[in-house]
């Protein structure tokens, strides 16, 4: 009875404005939307308590949208309309992370390179239970953006849930500007392989990415590895123009399909002259949105192998309504997205975020053919490839699990401090220079001073992660965010596997002999 009285106050209130007098001629909706004014007018005149009548429609709102089990339609007060409009329009202070709400709870989806957020080590998947000790549960996603945000220079604190960490932690950051470039790095790894990091799909991404590829292929490269991990999406249209980069014109790129919006198909326009070199794409879980359809439509055509993390699965088309005279408005998910093979990209609300349990790669064939849905890819291979949410890789390689220790050294900043202070000191480093183990003995000295606990086995076993972590660290300090990049790049495992498999092909279709099947 509850869940009907919260549907039927719900459709009382968007009838007139969405739905019309096609609605009226329904007797079963009108004779339940009669019982339901009844009922709000028994609980306005009889109820033990005085409940304003605003916060019973609100919250019956709320309770219909939650009915939807879709994390992207929402009902906006007007904080909220007001912050969603601040959100396109200028500069802000933040933090530098996509988040959005998983399982009723806030969620990171993607921290950006090279931002505060990216800085304190958030992770794709990490759940913000409170800013500034305030509970963000029950909260909408805009609000809570809008309390993050801030005057840049001032610090917010935020209360994280981790998976593998049994205990919240706060992380403390302090807001910034946040102006990224969409190409923050690319560079010639290994003799004629290219690497090239798409960040964001803002309005210049393909303008970036251009001059990347021509840059890459003036110098010599043949083979082209395009980094989408961590890259949170962004603009439709950027996506359908990084996509024509790398496929020939008129080839279907994303599909929409909705219920009153029928079926949209999206194609290259045009085609670019770099050829069909071998390529390789990254993904994780932190790709979404735009660069689901990127991957997906390069997976669909055979235009590139895909390797890493099954991607987010955030696959919808959202509009606005309103503002309505008070201001509220209503955000509303209207149609879905598809690769051009019919692969669903959105996934189900209970399924969406970062991946922590993907299956080894001797698992994936059992796996997929369990909880995936076949297709079949649209070059002339026809390979398997499969649906069911986010795009599924054709060689899943997951990364390395951060440990505790890890993960309590980065949420606080003890790897920057310590860089600070060792830069500071040792004004001769040059850019050949190493993390020698007289440098991990004093930065764990640095810790300890901290008052983090840890043993020294516990130390030991982290050696190598952190020696790549405090070399970045300290190029970045020293010479910049792009050679903070140059560093991690080489580190990078992933980006390893991708080189050594594009060393033993010199044609795209021989890489997918690699491809789980």
């Amino acid at each position: 009875m509850k869940k009907l009285l919260i549907l039927l106050i719900g459709l009382s209130l968007i009838c007139g404005v969405f739905i019309g007098n096609s609605l009226w001629a329904q007797a079963d909706t009108y004779t339940q939307l009669r019982i339901f004014n009844k009922i709000l007018k028994e609980i306005e005149n009889n109820y033990v308590d005085e409940i304003p009548t605003d916060s019973l429609i609100k919250g019956a709102i709320d309770g219909m949208i939650a009915v939807l089990e879709d994390p992207h339609t929402d009902f906006l007060s007007k904080q909220e309309y007001e912050a969603l409009m601040i959100s396109t329009k200028g500069a802000f202070g933040g933090i530098g992370a996509q988040i959005g709400k998983r399982n009723n709870k806030i969620t990171v989806i993607s921290p950006l390179g090279g931002t505060p957020a990216y800085r304190a080590g958030l992770l794709p998947g990490d759940a913000i239970i409170a800013v500034n000790g305030v509970p963000t549960e029950g909260k909408g996603v805009d609000i809570v953006v809008r309390e993050i945000r801030g005057k840049p220079g001032t610090v917010v604190v935020l209360s994280i849930e981790r998976i593998m960490i049994e205990e919240p932690f706060d992380v403390e950051i302090t807001r910034a500007i946040i102006k990224l470039d969409a190409v923050p790095y690319y560079g010639i790894l290994d003799h004629s392989i290219g690497y090239v990091q798409l960040a964001s799909f803002s309005r210049s991404a393909d303008i970036e990415l251009k001059l990347a590829l021509d840059s890459l292929f003036s110098a010599g490269v043949e083979k082209i590895i395009f980094d989408l991990r961590f890259n949170s999406g962004g603009l439709l249209n950027e996506g359908i123009s990084i996509s024509e980069m790398f496929l020939s014109k008129n080839k279907d790129v994303v599909m929409t399909k909705g219920r009153f919006e029928g079926e949209r198909v999206l194609r290259s326009r045009k085609s670019y002259s770099y050829g069909n070199f071998p390529m390789i794409t990254l993904v994780d879980g932190g790709s979404a949105s735009a660069s689901e359809i990127v991957a997906g439509a390069l997976q669909d055509w055979e235009r590139s192998l895909v390797i890493g993390t099954t991607t987010f699965g955030k696959g919808s088309v959202q509009h606005i309504v309103g503002p309505f005279e008070d201001s509220t408005a209503l955000r509303i998910t209207t149609a879905r997205w598809y690769t051009p093979s019919g692969r669903s990209i959105d996934k189900p609300a209970s399924e969406q975020g970062y991946n922590d349990d993907e299956p080894e790669e001797s698992e994936v064939q059992d796996t997929l053919k369990i909880e995936k849905k076949e297709f079949t890819t649209l070059g002339p291979l026809r390979r398997k490839i499969y649906g069911g949410g986010g795009i599924t890789p054709d060689i899943i390689i997951k990364p390395p699990q951060m440990t505790k220790l890890e993960t309590e050294i980065y949420t606080k900043g003890l790897n920057f401090d310590f860089v600070v202070q060792y830069t500071a000191r040792h004004k001769d480093i040059t850019k050949d220079f190493e993390i020698t183990d007289d440098i991990l003995k004093d930065f764990a000295d640095y810790l300890l001073k901290k008052d983090l606990e840890f043993t020294a086995e516990q130390y030991d076993s982290v050696r190598i992660q952190l020696k790549k972590r405090l070399k970045q660290n300290i190029h970045t300090s020293l010479w910049g965010l792009k050679d903070g990049y140059r560093v991690r790049v080489s580190n990078d495992l992933l980006v390893a596997e991708a080189v050594d498999l594009l060393k033993e092909v010199s044609a795209q279709q021989d890489l997918f002999r690699f491809a789980a099947e």
